[in-house]
């Protein structure tokens, strides 16, 4: 999942793996599939995901991240 903003509302069921943050330099890999209900909220903290639940919990996977550097060659 791309995200994109400071935070999104899942306009569906969504099951994450992996997140890449804006400017597609840092990946964000979670411990666990994540699954995100319909209206809840996911936003990171620094590169930290958090998920606001419906039912007012903050729920905070384990997760590893790493920064990866793009380079393209013209022809």
């Amino acid at each position: 999942m791309q995200l994109l903003g400071d935070r999104i509302v899942a306009p569906k069921m969504l099951m994450i793996r992996e997140i890449m943050v804006n400017n597609s330099c840092h990946f964000i890999t979670l411990d666990q599939a994540l699954f995100v209900r319909k209206g809840e909220t996911l936003r990171l903290d620094g590169l930290q995901p958090v998920v606001e639940r419906l039912d007012g919990t903050v729920a905070r996977p384990g997760a590893s991240y790493c920064t990866v550097k793009w380079a393209f060659k013209l022809l």
